[in-house]
């Protein structure tokens, strides 16, 4: 098994460091190479560095409190123009997210996961604040950068969760 799979966590303390534009640039490529429905690629990306915005982004979510640290956050949208179903919008880009998270463990950057969507009300928020077109979803925000706070590794393998074996 891939070592960055067991080693990630979701970390909500950043140092103050900004994040190389290649360590990022390889964290979207990685998203990009998801797959998804029909191969629609229907994700795409919004990069916020600029310290308000991501101040802002606490009273838009409440859970996303780690935005005020973070150097960067990646917003993770929908493209309603490629997809028809919302809900593979949702597959689609939760597919490119992990592909995005185990990346920037392997850069040696932590991050942590944060829906906006299903919430209506969230996804009014985002849509309002970055003034983002109806033809987007919003769908989650990560945070990135450098970790401040390091997690113990804990098993995640239970046999109790194999449903069954059909051979």
């Amino acid at each position: 098994m891939l070592k960055e799979i067991e080693k990630r966590r979701s970390i909500r303390q950043y140092l103050n460091k900004p994040i190389e534009k290649e360590k990022l640039k390889e964290v979207l490529h990685a998203g990009m190479c998801a797959p998804s429905a029909r191969n629609t690629q229907s994700t795409r990306y919004m990069i916020v560095t600029n310290r308000n915005a991501l101040d802002e982004m606490p009273t838009l979510q409440p859970y996303m409190q780690m935005m005020k640290q973070t150097p960067c956050a990646i917003l993770v949208f929908g493209d309603l123009h490629c997809e028809s179903n919302p809900t593979y919008l949702y597959v689609n880009a939760s597919a490119a997210i992990e592909n995005m998270l185990l990346e920037a463990v392997h850069q040696d950057l932590s991050c942590c996961w944060c829906a906006i969507g299903p919430r209506e009300e969230r996804i009014a928020a985002f849509r309002k604040y970055y003034g983002i077109d109806e033809q987007f979803l919003p769908i989650a925000a990560i945070a990135i950068g450098y970790g401040a706070e390091e997690k113990t590794q804990v098993p995640a393998f239970d046999e109790t969760k194999i449903l069954s074996i059909i051979e």
